[in-house]
């Protein structure tokens, strides 16, 4: 032997596929750790600490700080700026105070914990387990703490989950109406400033039609849409990348080749493939980036501008609008529907969800996966469906048993 120390891992689940895919995750975990280590081990002198251990823990996190603005652990500009506001705003004010080696798992369970038991977000308190564990993973590699106590916390309480708020199915083709109405009529109004487009419809319309996130709509350019007929008669939109803002400079476009994730092909309809031609050929504005969503000058749309025009949009729809409601059903399913189709309270995400759950609920949760471009079910099912409210008809199956009918 030379040496080598082996480690036994061990993993049980419901399945011999469940107890496989636990232990893989193990070992990813594993890697991770190492991945880091082994970059840290690269830091330039100028962020090497002291390795006693009675260093202030907030001087730990500047010179972490500083490996990572000096491209440590490869991560994007946004992601290190994210990162770094949410270890000065968080994580310094509540441990900065306490030497490293006071850094154990009973102060970081207290830390992560105490942030959803103040009544904040469980995504804060996730979000900040992260940031903290990449922190001591990083020391950890530097041989300055013996491990990530971080890896030992339990796992934090989930939020109840939220009632999945959707456009019902049998009133998407309203709500499309309305917004394309509101746009149509707003190119025919006189008003100062821009001039007036289809932006909102069309966008809506594209939610609608594809599932696809914002980000991902707003860097749709030309050439990732095939909306002249294809030989076997179909039409097509690529999901290959997505807008996003980095620090100091204009919105970019993120290409998902690039960074790993991989593109999603999706079918589209003649008629919103008609509504891309149409859009094309109405163009005026300049282009550069050949995006379908262009803001003023050729630039990246920003997402907050989307999300302000279609507010406005939605705010005057709930006023000129009585959006359809069925009046068949019992009192509660009546009421149920209501409130989730009410467009005053519809998001741009609002259509991925409607998208997800019609898919889930009409064909399969396989298939809404993969028109979400999500590598899970599980994602799908705890964000994208609503739980079932009437259980399947077993009826006929109870009568059997319980009459002894063959």
């Amino acid at each position: 032997m030379d040496g080598t120390k082996l480690v036994q891992r061990t993993r049980t689940g419901t399945t011999a596929r469940k107890a496989e895919d636990a232990l893989l995750a193990v070992f990813q975990a594993m890697a991770a750790d190492d991945e880091v280590r082994n970059k840290a081990a690269e830091t330039t002198p100028s962020t090497k600490i002291s390795n006693e251990g009675h260093v202030l823990f907030s001087e730990v996190v500047e010179n972490w700080i500083s490996y990572i603005d000096s491209g440590g652990l490869g991560l994007r500009i946004s992601t290190a700026y994210e990162y770094t506001r949410m270890a000065r705003a968080d994580i310094v004010p509540a441990l900065g105070a306490l030497r490293l080696i006071d850094i154990d798992i009973r102060t970081c369970a207290e830390f992560l914990h105490g942030i959803v038991d103040g009544g904040r977000y469980y995504a804060k308190a996730e979000h900040n387990r992260v940031v903290l564990s990449n922190i001591l993973t990083w020391c950890a590699g530097r041989g300055l703490i013996p491990g990530n106590p971080v890896r030992q916390v339990a796992s934090l309480p989930r939020p109840r989950k939220k009632p999945v708020l959707i456009v019902e199915k049998e009133d998407m083709a309203g709500v499309l109406a309305a917004v394309r109405k509101h746009g149509e009529e707003q190119l025919q109004v006189t008003r100062p400033g821009p001039r007036q487009n289809l932006d909102i419809p069309d966008g809506v319309e594209l939610l609608l039609a594809t599932g696809m996130r914002i980000s991902e709509l707003l860097a749709l350019r030309w050439e990732d849409v095939y909306i002249d007929q294809q030989d076997d008669g179909s039409y097509w939109v690529q999901i290959n990348g997505k807008v996003g803002w980095e620090q100091g400079r204009p919105m970019l476009r993120h290409d998902y080749i690039k960074t790993g994730v991989k593109k999603l092909d999706l079918r589209i309809s003649p008629d919103v493939a008609a509504m891309l031609r149409a859009r094309r050929a109405n163009e005026r504005r300049t282009n550069p980036n050949g995006a379908i969503f262009p803001a003023r000058g050729g630039a990246w749309m920003q997402l907050n501008n989307f999300r302000r025009r279609w507010r406005k949009v939605r705010q005057e729809l709930d006023i000129a609008y009585d959006l359809p409601n069925e009046e068949e059903g019992a009192r509660g399913r009546k009421q149920e529907r209501r409130q989730s189709c009410n467009i005053a309270t519809a998001t741009p995400h609002t259509f991925r969800r409607s998208v997800g759950t019609f898919l889930g609920e009409t064909v399969s949760i396989d298939v809404a996966a993969q028109q979400l471009g999500h590598k899970r079910t599980a994602v799908t099912i705890r964000s994208y469906l609503r739980e079932r409210q009437e259980a399947p008809d077993s009826s006929g199956h109870l009568a059997r048993v319980m009459y002894k009918r063959s």
